[in-house]
């Protein structure tokens, strides 16, 4: 059914539908006391005159109102990706100490699998296959040198 709405200043708005006069309720527009009529009726009487918009004087259930949706609430919660430390391994791994390129090396294969997988942060991904690759670097170094070293030390006792 359709209502038309008399205005402090006499001015009238219509027809109305039941939702429209739920929303002006709300924003303040009209309250019970504010002069309706029906659309099929000449008689202007307060709003909560009519049974049928009585409903919508009533307070507003306890529900709580649904939440808005934020950029917090769609984002996907990943681990933490360690791409810093990965390519601070892996520079000490070329740098001074071959450990730390083979421990880069294992993690950064490790935490690119989980953030291919979709379990780690993405942002990560550029910084971590540095390391890891700075830590494959390191520890072929370290290879070639032990092996030269032990080359060295295999023809110095062959002399002997």
């Amino acid at each position: 059914m359709e209502y038309y709405f008399k205005a402090n200043d006499d001015n009238e708005y219509g027809p109305l539908e039941q939702a429209q006069i739920r929303d002006w309720l709300g924003q303040g527009r009209m309250d019970g006391n504010s002069q309706v009529r029906s659309a099929d009726s000449e008689d202007w009487s307060p709003l909560s005159g009519h049974p049928e918009l009585s409903e919508l004087l009533a307070p507003p259930r306890s529900t709580p109102p649904p939440p808005t949706p934020s950029s917090q609430a769609d984002a996907i919660h990943y681990a933490p990706h360690r791409g810093s430390m990965i390519l601070t391994f892996g520079i000490l791994g070329i740098a001074c100490c071959f450990p730390f390129g083979i421990a880069a090396w294992i993690m950064g294969n490790t935490d690119l699998a989980q953030i291919e997988a979709g379990m780690m942060d993405p942002s990560g991904k550029g910084t971590t296959n540095a390391g890891r690759i700075c830590g494959i670097i390191g520890t072929i170094i370290a290879i070639i040198g032990c092996g030269a070293q032990l080359l060295i030390f295999a023809l110095n006792f062959s002399q002997m």
